[in-house]
């Protein structure tokens, strides 16, 4: 088996060489993939009992990544319910394999229906901000964008790692016109005082709790408190496979980064302080743009209640 392999790709999660909660969750799902398609364990239960390992050691490299938590859950439960009807090994791996790639499936399909849903609702928006990078933002700002030629969207540089270079890039090649901004800027922009006047914020996330509350980049609850202020609204994009329905807000532990992100040569007198995501409060939200439709915060627990049983299963 390529141990190897695996311990990369633990490696690149926790360096964030592998970035977003989408990408973390796809390169979990393939840690798992390599560890059936190699191990040599004979034994069933030996073999099961390892995966499960390997999945969740992937899965917890970083502390705010319910989406591949969930995913191993996922493969773990489906394959539970197979279990009695698989009388070999090469049967557990081929099934478990093609639980992996359904995991996959939904990930990229909740992506396909955030878009189709989403952007006929928000497709009236004339200028929008946006903070750090998510794909499926951006997506959604790309939908709107088509046929609009005076769309406009702002976007933060998203400090330390710049992940907003990443959203202006992927805007301008879509001929899209995009203003960056510093992120102690972004507040002024949503309340009127910048170059762009804004008509909506839309961010991404990574984690979602079941009342309504979600983790973003560190400085989304100033944007979020902005909009807040001046009536406008913020849609948070994001599929409700990132729900962690075992998580109370209070509860949350927000993953601390390295102080080198911030200045590597700083004074060793200097103390330093870098989180790198923050709690948005639920009444912040207008809304989720998800694989639902728009939903308010209120209605994510029986939603996910209805649609994604197996998430509350032990």
């Amino acid at each position: 088996m390529s141990v190897k392999q695996i311990l990369e790709i633990e490696k690149d999660i926790k360096e964030l060489n592998i970035q977003g909660a989408t990408n973390v969750a796809i390169a979990t799902l393939e840690g798992i993939k390599i560890f059936i398609e190699e191990s040599n364990i004979s034994d069933k239960e030996m073999f099961y009992k390892e995966l499960e390992r390997v999945g969740y050691k992937l899965a917890n490299a970083r502390l705010n990544e319910p989406l591949a938590r969930n995913g191993v859950k996922y493969v773990t439960f489906q394959f539970k319910r197979k279990r009695d009807d698989l009388h070999s090994i090469n049967d557990m791996k081929q099934q478990l394999l093609d639980f992996c790639d359904d995991y996959l499936f939904k990930i990229s399909d909740s992506k396909r229906s955030i878009v189709e849903l989403g952007v006929p609702y928000v497709k009236h928006f004339e200028n929008v901000l946006t903070h750090c990078h998510s794909s499926t933002a951006v997506s959604i700002l790309k939908g709107i964008a088509q046929g609009n030629s005076s769309f406009d969207v702002v976007c933060t540089e998203t400090r330390p790692l710049f992940q907003g270079r990443t959203t202006a890039k992927s805007l301008l090649e879509d001929g899209i016109s995009t203003t960056m901004i510093a992120d102690s800027a972004a507040e002024s922009f949503v309340i009127g005082r910048g170059s762009v006047p804004i008509d909506a914020v839309f961010i991404g996330c990574d984690q979602i709790t079941l009342d309504g509350y979600c983790i973003n980049k560190i400085g989304s609850w100033g944007i979020g408190m902005a909009a807040y202020y001046t009536s406008k609204p913020l849609y948070v994009v994001s599929p409700l496979l990132k729900v962690d329905p075992k998580m109370k807000v209070q509860d949350i532990s927000i993953e601390i980064r390295e102080d080198d992100e911030l200045w590597s040569d700083a004074p060793k007198e200097l103390k330093m302080f870098n989180p790198a995501f923050e709690i948005v409060d639920a009444k912040l939200i207008t809304g989720f743009m998800t694989e639902f439709g728009i939903i308010k915060p209120s209605e994510i627990h029986d939603i996910i209640k209805a649609k994604y049983t197996w998430l509350f299963e032990d």
